[in-house]
């Protein structure tokens, strides 16, 4: 089997999609390329993205700037893939859109199976630490960061939540302060909010609303007695 096809099967290709390149190189660092082209059989597959127009007839507009996702490593060695995306064009109603790619995670530098790899290691260790092992900067793993726990936040539902602990924290010099909400019966923090005073409830108030929960069927708090809260 020639690389270019065992990489597709290593990223879970189908037909649309190929692996035209499979490269090494040494330097500046050591690193493999999968350069991945659309094929012919892409573009009888996708409709026009338009509710109100849906049309099955879509062809290619044009293809867009390289970009360049961070892959798992293969053999060891950083793995990174070049790709221009394509545009594809409404015969239709002339929309033009940029085609969905199979290995694209949710943020814009990463591959879906690097994600899956990353975000568990950031879940359970600091983040220069997950840095290091990723061979990755901490400042790119934050942005990678935002997007999933923006999405799992959104789906949050607190209509369950009872049992409240709250406590400041200091989140940088100086004082500058976080006030954090947990469920205490969950063991997960719900909320997390800038300043240590009575506001701090009241956006946490209006938070529990937006998640399925009412602040009338908290039964119990765990709190300090600051004079602030």
């Amino acid at each position: 089997m020639i690389p270019e096809k065992a990489f597709e099967r290593l990223l879970g290709l189908h037909e649309c999609w190929e692996v035209t390149g499979a490269e090494y190189e040494s330097a500046p660092v050591e690193r493999f390329f999968l350069v991945i082209h659309e094929t012919a059989k892409l573009w009888p597959q996708l409709k026009c993205p338009i509710a109100t127009c849906a049309h099955p007839e879509v062809v290619c507009h044009e293809h867009t700037e390289v970009r360049v996702w961070r892959h798992l490593d293969a053999f060891g060695k950083r793995t990174e893939i070049p790709c221009e995306p394509p545009r594809a064009r409404c015969c239709a109603c002339r929309h033009v859109w940029r085609v969905p790619l199979p290995w694209e995670g949710e943020g814009k530098h990463f591959t879906r199976d690097f994600e899956a790899f990353a975000l568990p290691l950031m879940r359970e260790m600091p983040m220069k630490k997950a840095g290091d092992i990723l061979g990755e900067h901490d400042t790119r793993l934050w942005r990678l960061l935002f997007k999933p726990v923006a999405k799992a936040y959104a789906a949050l539902d607190l209509s369950e939540l009872a049992h409240l602990g709250v406590d400041e924290m200091n989140c940088r010099k100086g004082h500058h302060y976080l006030t954090v909400f947990a469920d205490l019966v969950a063991r997960r923090v719900v909320y997390a909010t800038e300043g240590k005073d009575h506001t701090t409830f009241q956006r946490f108030s209006e938070e529990l609303l937006k998640h399925n929960g009412h602040p009338k069927a908290i039964t119990a708090v765990a709190m300090d007695l600051s004079q602030a809260y």
